[in-house]
Formats: C-alpha cells, sequence, structure tokens
C-alpha cells in the first residue's frame, strides 16, 4: 500500500510539474525526462533474492528512499523483479520460467526529480523442458505391398524451450528389425516434424507387427529426451498362393466303391496369408470333362465318387486347383490320379487337360522348348495293341509319363504364329493298324511382339502428298503402327496413316527436294520399331499446269552477287 500511495503521489507530483512547464516558454537545454535504457540478463533458475544489478552502476547510500518504481506490467514485474527503493539494487523477487516471461520492463524515477532510468531485464532460456510428444501412443496400420519410400506422419514433440533448446533430432531407438523403417525430417514454422519411411521390403509372414521406440531430443548439452511408442500392424496382402501337401495324391477303389458317402481322397493345401487371402477353396480343373461325370470334389477338398453305375476299370488322373479368397485370388494346381479295379469294360476314351492359361488349346508362340503344355490321360486301352499318336504339328511331341495311360504333351519344336497361327491337333488310339479313336483339337498361337516394322525398300524416292506405310507382321497392338518424322519442319506426317504433306509454307531456299527419316513404331511392350530414309521431290501431285501470279518476271541482279542468294520469289497456284 505504501509503495502504490507513493506511486500514486509522485504521479500527481510529475503531473503538476508538465502542466507547469507547459506555461513556460521551451527549452531546447532542458534534460530529458527519461535516460537511455539499461539491460540486464538474468538466467530462469536464478533463486530470489539473485543481484542482477544497481540502478546507477552502484549501491546508493542513505536511509531515505530515493526511487519510485513504475512497471509496464504491475501484476508480473513487481512480483518476479525487486529494485531496492533506497540503494537501487536490482535483484529476483519470485521464481523465473523463461516460457512465461521473457522480459521484464521498469522505470526507477528518483525522487529528487531527475530523469528517469528505463530498466530492462532479460530473462535467459535454460534447458529446463524435455521434448513432450502430443501423443505418447500411436499406431499405423501398413500394408506389406507398400513401396519402400512411402512416409506416415508421426505425431510431433513439442519443447517449450525456445531456439537452440528445442527439438532437435528424432531417432528409432528401439524394435526397428533389419531397420526396414527409418525417419524423414522437415522444419515448418518452427517446428520439427517427423514421418516414418519404409526403407526395407515388409513381409507380414515373416513378421506381422513391430513395436517402435522413437525418441525426441532437444539443443541442450546433455540433452533431454522424449519418447514415443509406435506399434505399426502389418496388413496381408494376398502375395502367397496355396500350397498343397503332397505333390501329387493317388487313390485306389474297387468299382463299387459307394457314391457320396465314402470319401475317396483329400486333398490339403496350405495358404500362408491371413484372413480371406488364406482361406483356400479347391475344384477340379476341368468339371464338364469325363473326370467331373466320374468324380466330385468339394470345395472343402473332399473327392467322391459321382456315379451310381459301376465305375470304368482304369486310371484316372485330373487336375485339382487350389484358390485362395484374396482379390484377386492366388491358384495352384495338383495331379490327382485315381486307379478303379473291377469295373465295367467300356470303349477307351481320353481326355486333354491343357495346363495353359484358363486351361485352354492356347499357346504363346514365345513357348519355351521342353515345356509341358498338356497331361493327355487314356482309360479302358490296352497298350499292348498300339499307343497313342499326335499329328498336326511338329512342333509338339507326345511322351510317355511314368504311368503307362499318361503322356505329356512337350514343346519340341519352335512355334510361329506369323508363319502359322493355328493349328489342327489330332490324338490317335490304334489298335494294331486300325484307328479305334479320334480325338481333334484346334490348337491357337497367340502372337508375342517378336517383329520390328520392316519396309518393302531401303531408301524411296517419292513425290510429296503420298501415303508411306510400314509393315508389321505382328497381329493387335504388336502390329499397329505410328509414324513420326526426323530431319525436317517443311514435312508433316500423318501418325496412324503415314501419310505426309507440307507442314509450313515453302520458299525457294528450299529448293526441289527434300531429305528426310520417317520412323514407325508399333504399339507393342516393348514396342519395335523401324525407319527409312526418304528423298522427295518438290512438285505438283494434282497433275494440272501450275499457275503463275505474274505471267513475266523482272529482276536486276549484281555481278557480284553470292553464290545461293534468292534473288527472285514467284507465287504459284496449284
Amino acid at each position: 500500500m505504501l509503495r502504490l500511495s507513493l506511486f500514486l503521489l509522485v504521479a500527481v507530483v510529475v503531473l503538476s510539474i508538465s502542466e507547469v512547464k507547459s506555461q513556460q516558454p521551451s527549452n531546447d537545454s532542458a534534460e530529458p525526462s527519461l535516460l537511455p535504457p539499461l539491460a540486464f540478463s538474468v538466467p530462469e533458475s536464478a533463486p530470489i533474492g539473485h543481484h542482477i544489478g544497481y540502478v546507477e552502476g552502484s549501491p546508493q547510500s542513505g536511509t531515505d528512499s530515493r526511487y519510485f518504481i513504475v512497471s509496464t506490467d504491475p501484476d508480473k514485474t513487481d512480483t518476479a523483479i525487486h529494485i531496492d527503493e533506497r540503494t537501487g539494487e536490482i535483484t529476483v523477487g519470485a521464481g523465473l520460467d523463461y516460457e512465461t516471461q521473457r522480459r521484464f520492463e521498469l522505470v526507477a524515477i528518483p525522487i529528487g526529480g531527475e530523469a528517469g532510468i528505463p530498466v530492462t531485464v532479460n530473462v535467459e532460456d535454460e534447458n529446463d523442458n524435455e521434448p513432450t510428444f502430443t501423443q505418447s501412443d500411436v499406431r499405423l496400420e501398413i500394408s506389406e505391398f507398400v513401396r519402400i519410400g512411402a512416409e506416415f506422419p508421426l505425431p510431433s514433440a513439442v519443447d517449450r524451450d525456445g531456439p537452440p533448446l528445442d527439438v532437435r533430432t528424432y531417432k528409432i531407438i528401439q524394435g526397428n528389425v533389419n531397420n526396414v523403417f527409418k525417419l524423414s525430417t522437415k522444419r515448418v514454422n518452427n517446428v520439427l516434424y517427423a514421418d516414418l519411411m519404409v526403407n526395407g521390403r515388409l513381409d507380414r509372414e515373416y513378421r506381422e507387427s513391430y513395436e517402435l521406440l522413437v525418441e525426441a531430443s532437444d539443443g541442450g548439452n546433455p540433452p533431454r529426451t522424449g519418447e514415443l511408442h509406435v506399434s505399426i500392424l502389418i496388413l496381408d496382402a494376398n502375395d502367397n498362393a496355396p500350397e498343397f501337401s503332397e505333390k501329387i495324391y493317388h487313390a485306389m477303389i474297387d468299382a463299387n466303391h459307394p457314391v457320396e458317402k465314402k470319401p475317396i481322397l483329400e486333398v490339403k493345401a496350405l495358404d500362408k496369408d491371413s484372413a480371406h487371402n488364406g482361406q483356400v477353396s479347391f475344384r477340379i480343373a476341368q468339371p464338364a470333362s469325363s473326370v467331373g461325370r466320374l468324380f466330385s470334389l468339394s470345395s472343402n477338398g473332399v473327392l467322391t465318387r459321382r456315379l451310381k453305375t459301376t465305375l470304368p476299370s482304369g486310371t484316372f488322373e485330373f487336375p485339382v486347383i487350389a484358390s485362395d479368397h484374396g482379390m484377386p485370388p492366388q491358384e495352384s494346381s495338383v495331379v490327382v490320379s485315381v486307379t478303379v479295379e473291377g469295373g465295367s469294360s467300356r470303349a477307351p476314351s481320353l481326355d486333354v487337360l491343357w495346363l495353359t492359361d484358363h486351361t485352354e488349346p492356347r499357346l504363346l508362340e514365345n513357348a519355351t522348348l521342353g515345356s509341358i503344355v498338356a497331361r493327355v490321360n487314356v482309360t479302358n486301352y490296352d497298350q499292348q495293341h498300339g499307343g497313342l499318336e499326335l499329328s498336326g504339328c511338329t512342333s509338339l511331341c507326345l511322351q510317355q509319363s511314368q504311368h503307362p495311360f499318361v503322356y505329356l504333351l512337350i514343346i519340341c519344336g519352335l512355334l510361329d504364329r506369323e508363319t502359322t497361327s493355328t493349328y489342327h491337333l489330332k490324338f490317335v488310339l490304334k489298335k494294331g493298324k486300325d484307328v479305334i479313336l479320334e480325338h481333334p483339337v484346334v490348337l491357337t498361337i497367340e502372337d508375342v511382339n517378336d517383329n520390328s516394322p520392316q519396309w518393302t525398300n531401303k531408301n524411296y524416292h517419292l513425290i510429296l502428298n503420298r501415303t508411306l506405310s510400314f509393315t508389321d507382321v505382328d497381329a493387335g497392338n504388336n502390329g499397329r503402327l505410328h509414324y513420326w518424322i526426323e530431319g525436317t519442319d517443311v514435312i508433316g506426317i500423318d501418325e496412324d496413316t503415314g501419310r505426309i504433306h507440307y507442314a509450313t509454307e515453302l520458299d525457294c531456299s528450299i529448293g526441289s527436294e527434300l531429305r528426310f527419316r520417317v520412323h514407325a513404331s508399333d504399339r507393342g511392350n516393348p514396342p519395335l520399331s523401324g525407319n527409312i530414309q526418304i528423298t522427295a521431290d518438290i512438285v505438283d501431285s494434282a497433275g494440272k499446269a501450275p499457275q503463275f501470279e505474274r505471267a513475266l518476271y523482272t529482276e536486276r541482279i549484281r555481278e557480284d552477287v553470292e553464290v545461293g542468294t534468292c534473288v527472285l520469289k514467284m507465287v504459284v497456284d496449284y
């Protein structure tokens, strides 16, 4: 109360003096009302009573008060910073906090009427705060198919200390198995942000989760740190096909095996993926074939008999497909062999099981020599009386497997769609010299981009305004061409048809002949291309006489004119 009363009193006195001075003539040599400011610094950890300095540089003697103290923010300053009204000593009056108040401004006004002394006390920041994350835990879900370099933002850490004692670095200190992650940082508006970056290939089947500990460090010495716990769940991608427990499944049954009650055998396959990607269903590859009419396979892999009549004797081999429920599904296949004993005697038959896409008789023309493309199963046939023969394509050969009634169809020669795109195959069973069964199959050879565009001539000498064309013997996009020109801006070309035309107006400096190169590329993947050199005569292509703009041209030429100088331009209408 005493300090406040004195402050009010000095305010009245100063006001009265100001009113008196305002009535007197101005005096340029009068003392200024305030001296140059004094600046002091004090660490924020300074204890109460810590000496900061003196208002006039040294302690003043005497027992009476010498100063009135005025501050811009009395509520904060009068408590935190104390100026002794008698000696002028500046001390810490309460705990300081740089993050709350960084500067205190006061004015010490001498009671004797001298100029006031501005005092500024700056609080020095110290590393008294550690980095704190906005979240202590974060959970991320990342697909195992994520690309390397993909980034996922993490919560940022905040340090109440100012630069350079704020957050300086982030690092992973725990849980980063095989260094599959790393941190990427950027500073925006004095805030350091961190992103979690994928640094290696993720494989859920190898490791389905990671528990990372991320540490934020400030710029102190020693630094203070804060921690963030990052839980990462690796989401399954359908990157595994089902794997059968056997390479081939065998079963031997009696011809009177119970119908759809007693299982013949059970196929099993394991998929390492999870959830729908790991659920497996089974089916016979060609259910409409003769095998599909004899046997039934449940989606769980249980094979049973379908016919209610006696089964024909013989060995039946057929592929079974295991498919998972992913999008798109992954598939694998296995051969099932069922031998029926004591069955009825029936006419010979054969099934061709194509081991190609969609189990159809279609082969790419670049199929590898030695590849097995089909399995041929023969039933109710006595091998002693003959064998299976194939005609219609010398590039395909039959080879008997370890089972006497199963043949493998193998590529034993080159295929070329541009030479032959369709083969009419014929599988023939003979008894001696007699044919007892013929099985025709139409085989389609599919195109690959193995031919580049070709010209009929190596060079062309032509008249403008005609169509050029390459020939590409491939099919589909592999044979579709587009064109472009190199070596001139005067001539243009239609990229689809190959028709060339003038792209700019011609003048006499061009001459009567142009040379340029035409390129053609197909649309295969990867594309193939070719090119040819063109020499073009610039003449009228319409066949009618040109009409000159004038009937007579006269021009004077100096005798020392340089060779190549254009001396006359004639305009011709076609």
